[in-house]
């Protein structure tokens, strides 16, 4: 097995916010999570970006974003993200 291995590690933690999000955004079971991981290259662009999203069929789209690997987010990090989008909920 290759639990050390820097893409397990990714994908643990890329699932982990998923289901974080799921609670932040107060999803119901229809409703899709969806988290990535980017990276940028470009100058003046982070190096790393979590993007993550809700996606309803009966709410608009709403999305997150994160200037950290996935393995580096936590759960404070999307709460504050989450809490500077308009309209956030307590």
């Amino acid at each position: 097995m290759m639990f050390g291995h820097p893409d397990v590690k990714r994908s643990a933690a890329l699932k982990r916010l998923k289901e974080e999000a799921r609670a932040l955004f107060a999803a119901n079971e229809d409703d899709v999570v969806v988290a990535n991981e980017l990276r940028c290259s470009e100058p003046g662009c982070p190096p790393f970006e979590v993007v993550v999203a809700l996606l309803s069929a009966t709410a608009p789209a709403v999305q997150v974003r994160v200037h950290k690997a996935a393995v580096d987010v936590t759960a404070e990090d999307l709460r504050r993200a989450f809490d500077a989008l308009p309209n956030a909920c307590p």
